[in-house]
Parts: C-alpha cells; structure tokens; sequence
C-alpha cells in the first residue's frame, strides 16, 4: 500500500437514539398527553445516556463533527434509547399487555421516524439505522395482528 493510499472506515457498531422530549414530535398528537405523564415519571434506565457524552446519540451536528474527525465515513446504527412508553429497552422488554398494546407500538414508530429524520440529517454521508421492531400480538390479544 502506497503511502498516499487511504482506508475506507466504516463504524458498523454504532448506538443512536432520541433525547427523552424529542420523540414527542414524531407521536400521533393523540399520545401526546400520554407521553408527557410517562415521560415525568420516567427513569432512564442507562447510565450512559445520562453522562456528558449522552448526547452522541441524539446531536446528529456533534455526532458529525466527532466521527469526521475520527476519519469515519460512514456509520451502521442500533438503537440504544428507550422508546416512549417503555420502562426498558424494547429488546428486553416483556411483551405488552394488550392494554399496553397500541401505546407501545406508538413509541416503537416514534422512535423509528426519529431515527429515519436523524439519518436524514447528514446529506451526502452514510448512515443506515436499524428500525425497532415491536413484538407481535399474542392469540390472547384482542386486536389483530
């Protein structure tokens, strides 16, 4: 390799995920009232995503700016926030009840539309977000799947 050829970096682990609040946005006004009581009682449940360094996962302008210095060009993101209307992280949560049902569905889509507005956010850079699936209706549930 010749010393003016350059690598292509790739991060294919990264985490990114809306700020408490800014999911609101992307609800159906419906849920808004919901989401304001979950959200006041809300307890995150990730020390990392209380720390300074927090907002790497949702400050798309910083974000940029970080991984452009680290000589990234592209990123592969997973979800590591909470979506609204959940007191855990959607990959270990327990299924929904059929109550809960709907509102959480609602968070799920919440948070899928953020992360689709963020990688829409970098223009001409690469990033691909992977999408929050919500749990499947179980035969005691009262609503189709």
């Amino acid at each position: 390799m010749a010393a003016t050829d350059r690598y292509t970096v790739v991060s294919a682990d990264g985490h990114a995920g809306g700020d408490l609040q800014d999911y609101k946005a992307f609800l159906a006004s419906r849920w808004h009232h919901e989401f304001d009581a979950w959200a006041a009682g809300y307890v995150n449940p990730f020390r990392d995503l209380t720390e300074p360094i927090a907002y790497r996962s949702w400050d798309s302008d910083r974000r940029l700016a970080e991984t452009e210095s680290d000589g990234i060009v592209a990123e592969v993101l997973y979800p590591n926030t909470v979506p609204p209307f959940f007191e855990e992280s959607n990959l270990v949560a327990l299924p929904p009840t059929p109550e809960d049902y709907e509102r959480r569905w609602a968070g799920v889509q919440a948070h899928n539309r953020w992360l689709a507005d963020f990688c829409a956010r970098a223009p001409g850079r690469h990033r691909a977000g992977l999408r929050q699936r919500h749990r499947r209706r179980t035969r005691r549930s009262p609503v189709g799947g």
